[in-house]
C-alpha cells in the first residue's frame, strides 16, 4: 500500500509538472527548460518503480495468453518513452536558456517538439484510463465515498471531464500542434508557429534576434516570455494544468468508456 501511495504521488507531482509546461512563458523559459529535465527524470524513475512489470510482460508480450489491455499498455507506455525522449531531445536543439551552445533550432526540432507535445498528452490519457481501475482503489481506500454516493459522482465528474477538456481541444493550440507537421509538408511557409507557439522574440522594427531584438538606436530589447523576473501568478499557473490536464483527461475518459463498452459486447 506504501508503495502504491509513492507511485501514486509521484505521478501526481510528474502530472502537474508537465501540464504546466505546455504553456513555455506560464512562469520563464528557464523554468520550461529546466522543468522538462526534471519530468523526463521523474518519467525514468516511474519506470524504475515499475521494472519488474516491464521485463515480466516484455518476456511474455507475444504470448497469447497475455490479455489484450495489458499489451496495449505495454505499447501505449513505450511509444510514450518514444516520444517523451524526443521532446527532451529537440527540446534541447531549440533551447535558448539551457543548451544554447548546441541548440540548432532547426524547423524539424521545432515542429517536431510541439507535434510530441500533443501526442504526449493522449498517451497520457490513455494511460491513466487504461490503469483507472487501479487509480480508484486507491482513492477509495482514502476517500472512502459510500458506493450510493460514489457511482453517481463518478458519472458526473467524467460528463464534466469530457465536456471541459473537448472544449480546451478546440480552444488550446492541441489541434494546432497535432497539424503543424502536416502544414508545414503540404505549405512550408504556412508551417510558421503562430507567435503564441514560437520560442523567438517579438517583432519590431529592428532586427528580430531568438533572445529578442535590436532597435534602431541599437538597443536590445528583451521579450517578455524570456524575463526572468516574472512574478508567479497561481492563476496563471492553474489555468495551464488544468487547460492541458483536462484535454489528457478527457482521453482518458475515453478510454475508460472504451473499456466498459468491450466489456459489455464481451459479456453479451
Amino acid at each position: 500500500m506504501k508503495k502504491n501511495i509513492v507511485k501514486i504521488s509521484l505521478d501526481i507531482i510528474m502530472f502537474f509538472l508537465l501540464f504546466l509546461l505546455y504553456k513555455k512563458n506560464a512562469i520563464s523559459m528557464s523554468f520550461h527548460e529546466l522543468g522538462g529535465l526534471i519530468v523526463w527524470g521523474l518519467f525514468l524513475i516511474h519506470i524504475g518503480l515499475n521494472w519488474k512489470w516491464i521485463v515480466g510482460v516484455s518476456k511474455k508480450l507475444f504470448d497469447k495468453s497475455l490479455p489484450a489491455k495489458t499489451r496495449i499498455g505495454y505499447i501505449v507506455d513505450v511509444l510514450l518513452l518514444i516520444t517523451m525522449s524526443f521532446i527532451i531531445i529537440s527540446g534541447i536543439m531549440i533551447s535558448k536558456v539551457i543548451f544554447t551552445r548546441i541548440s540548432g533550432a532547426g524547423v524539424f526540432w521545432k515542429f517536431g517538439h510541439f507535434f510530441a507535445a500533443a501526442i504526449a498528452i493522449i498517451l497520457v490519457g490513455i494511460h491513466i484510463g487504461l490503469h483507472w481501475s487501479f487509480i480508484k482503489n486507491i482513492f477509495a481506500k482514502i476517500l472512502k465515498f459510500p458506493p450510493a454516493i460514489a457511482k453517481p459522482l463518478g458519472i458526473i465528474c467524467l460528463a464534466l471531464i469530457l465536456i471541459y477538456g473537448g472544449y480546451n481541444i478546440t480552444t488550446s493550440n492541441f489541434t494546432r500542434w497535432l497539424n503543424r507537421p502536416f502544414i508545414a509538408l503540404t505549405n512550408p511557409k504556412g508551417g510558421i508557429p503562430p507567435k503564441g507557439e514560437r520560442h523567438g522574440g517579438i517583432r519590431e522594427r529592428g532586427v528580430q534576434r531568438s533572445e529578442g531584438f535590436v532597435r534602431p538606436d541599437g538597443k536590445r530589447v528583451r521579450p517578455r516570455e524570456f524575463s526572468e523576473n516574472r512574478s508567479l501568478s497561481l492563476k496563471r499557473t492553474l489555468g495551464v494544468i488544468t487547460s492541458y490536464g483536462s484535454i489528457a483527461a478527457f482521453f482518458s475518459a475515453l478510454t475508460v468508456l472504451g473499456e466498459k463498452v468491450i466489456k459489455m459486447n464481451n459479456i453479451n
